[in-house]
């Protein structure tokens, strides 16, 4: 609906201005009153116009002859032909000095023409019938010189006109060519024209500036259809003022011509594969070369036509139509929201068809030339806000996806730190526990060194005393050293195995805390690896330390999510048989002797940028609390480790 809207306005607006062009361009044919210090301006709805048949052309004698017998009309007449010039267009033009605004003294004056030329125009004045006499611009006096083109316009010599004195200008050029008129003071018509043409240029260069900075951003933020269609844009908004600018500033009619048609087929190609990149898809540009290559160079006979058979109207048809592709990938493949898609395709497709119709094989003809380039320029106005509604939203949803991703960052980074402070934290406990027990180790092989000595000292005075003890009184001190014994034995297990008969003594605790804490630990950061974290509920007990067994999960899943290239990792647990807790993943895998290898310490994969040290810690925290780990693994099918937790049920 909102595309429907915005097309229908923009379609209302453009044939309101070709209703009011029109209306303003119909010419009655009269007498131009030339006032003191006044400049008589677009003048050329009060000329003549004389059109020969095609392959006549008539000298200015014959013109003014076919003045006099009332042969010229005064609608605006057009031939367009596929020749690059010729002469068989008059214009008459009638005007005298109002004799009522007092004073005789001559007014200076020149004749101004408005148009792209190819040949500059032939133009002859005579004034109360006397001789006529060309006065088309090339010199100021017997030794100065006058360039006889202001931009836009070309100027005649000045002449001098009295009060009361009527004139007629006499003005051949090609059949294709509606020029505008104006009888100017001396000085106002380059002034005029200058202000005029820099307005215009910078126009332009602002509809270049919006393409280029589409295209910019578009780089910037890696989406390269959108980078081709602001490179396609400014392109085209260039290749508008094709036409003027060549014509101007060219050596010659044909080296102009021939900047223009460069311009033309590059607008053609550009804005044909941007059409092409952006339904690659469809068009199955994937296919093999073969058919690749003749649908990218479709357009290449287009450079004989332009080159060779100089064919103007095929031209315009490949560039209108390539136009119409433009804005069909704009409304379907720009990278935006659908309705403002199609609201600028809308606008695309409306401007195409308004700068159709104002061809001089249409509408045009009923224009002068540089009202056609006024409504061109409406046009391109019109798309120009079109485009850069688009640079903005552009602009500022990249800025938001930016700061989201941004936020998302610090989020992921955030989390990550958290669980690196955790797991800090229980580093930083267990290295405590294990110096508390080593000290304690320490304290009780003394205290086990120091009673033995006075056991032992018992033990023989016992034996050497049993001839002199009574049985009753032997059994008894032989039980007494035999317990002391026992006490002490107790004092003398190893540290490794006390942390083993701790765990027999460990509460009972379910495992799922262990499984939560996983997921608490390491699912954002999953998500932001693009990994599917699988961890199962299970209501099976244990009575290994929390602590090792949390550490042992927590090295496993971090190898897994860090260092096997898997798009999945999960961990499970056994529900019968032998109590397992199993971390999977469906990663590039190992090979035995990687497998080996890994167990190491220190040792690591060749992308791994770890230190190589994370089952070496699950090994010792295995061997230290009485549990086992177990890796099986195969290549491109992923690794399995089993902490298979025995009788700690």
């Amino acid at each position: 609906m909102g595309a429907n809207r915005a097309f229908r306005a923009f379609l209302t607006l453009i044939l309101a201005i070709i209703a009011l062009t029109f209306i303003s361009g119909v010419s009655h044919a009269r007498v131009v009153m030339v006032e003191p210090g006044r400049s008589a301006e677009q003048v050329e709805k009060a000329a003549g116009n004389l059109l020969l048949p095609r392959g006549v052309e008539s000298d200015a004698k014959q013109a003014l002859a076919e003045y006099r017998r009332g042969s010229f009309v005064p609608e605006i007449l057009a031939d367009d032909t596929e020749a690059l010039h010729d002469w068989r267009k008059w214009i008459a033009l009638s005007f005298a000095a109002n004799e009522s605004a007092g004073g005789d003294e001559p007014m200076r004056r020149v004749i101004g023409i408005g148009g792209i030329f190819v040949e500059l125009p032939r133009v002859f004045l005579t004034c109360d019938g006397g001789p006529m006499k060309e006065i088309l611009a090339s010199q100021t006096g017997p030794e100065g010189t006058l360039e006889a083109r202001y931009f836009t316009y070309v100027r005649t010599r000045s002449f001098a006109i009295t009060p009361g004195q009527q004139c007629l200008a006499l003005i051949n050029v090609a059949s294709n060519d509606t020029p505008n008129l104006g009888i100017f003071r001396e000085g106002d018509l380059g002034n005029n024209q200058v202000v005029a043409v820099l307005l215009k240029a910078g126009f332009t260069v602002t509809l270049l500036i919006i393409g280029l900075a589409l295209a910019i951003v578009s780089y910037l933020t890696n989406r390269p259809l959108t980078m081709l269609m602001g490179f396609a844009y400014s392109i085209t908004m260039l290749q508008n003022d094709a036409s003027l600018f060549t014509t101007t500033f060219a050596a010659d009619a044909m080296q102009g011509r021939a900047i223009w048609e460069g311009l033309m087929l590059l607008t053609i190609f550009a804005c044909y594969w941007v059409f092409l990149f952006a339904f690659r898809a469809e068009l199955r540009l994937t296919r093999p070369v073969w058919w690749r290559v003749p649908l990218t160079l479709l357009p290449l006979p287009l450079v004989y036509v332009a080159y060779v058979s100089n064919s103007t109207p095929d031209l315009l048809w490949a560039f209108y139509l390539a136009l119409f592709l433009y804005a069909l990938a704009v409304a379907l493949r720009f990278d935006v929201s659908r309705r403002l898609r199609y609201t600028a395709g809308a606008i695309l497709t409306g401007a195409v068809v308004a700068a159709i119709l104002v061809e001089p094989y249409y509408l045009g003809r009923f224009f002068t030339d540089l009202t056609i380039e006024y409504v061109r320029d409406v046009i391109r106005l019109a798309t120009g806000l079109g485009m850069l509604l688009l640079v903005v939203v552009d602009t500022l949803r990249t800025r938001s996806d930016r700061d989201k991703l941004t936020a998302e960052r610090i989020a992921a980074l955030q989390v990550q730190a958290e669980a690196s402070q955790r797991l800090l934290d229980a580093e930083r406990e267990y290295v405590r526990a294990r110096e508390a027990a080593s000290r304690r180790k320490a304290q009780l092989d003394a205290a086990r060194h120091d009673i033995r000595q006075p056991i032992v000292g018992l033990k023989n005075a016992v034996a050497s005393e049993t001839e002199n003890l009574s049985p009753d009184l032997l059994s008894r001190l032989n039980q007494a050293v035999a317990t002391l014994e026992q006490m002490t034995g107790a004092y003398s297990a190893d540290g490794e195995t006390s942390n083993a008969v701790a765990a027999k003594n460990e509460g009972e605790y379910p495992v799922n805390l262990i499984l939560q804490a996983t997921r608490d630990m390491f699912g954002k950061e999953a998500s932001r690896l693009g990994i599917v974290l699988q961890i199962d509920h299970s209501d099976r007990k244990t009575r290994i330390p929390a602590l090792a067994l949390i550490r042992a999960v927590s090295n496993l899943v971090a190898n897994a999510l860090h260092h096997a290239k898997a798009s999945k990792v999960s961990v499970t647990v056994s529900e019968e048989g032998p109590f397992s807790i199993m971390v999977s993943d469906d990663g590039a895998g190992l090979t035995k002797d990687q497998l080996e290898r890994l167990r190491l310490r220190g040792a690591k994969g060749e992308d791994s940028s770890g230190e190589g040290l994370g089952l070496a810690i699950v090994q010792d925290l295995a061997r230290s609390h009485g549990f086992d780990l177990a890796l099986e693994s195969q290549p491109e099918k992923g690794t399995t480790a089993h902490l298979r937790l025995g009788e700690h049920i």
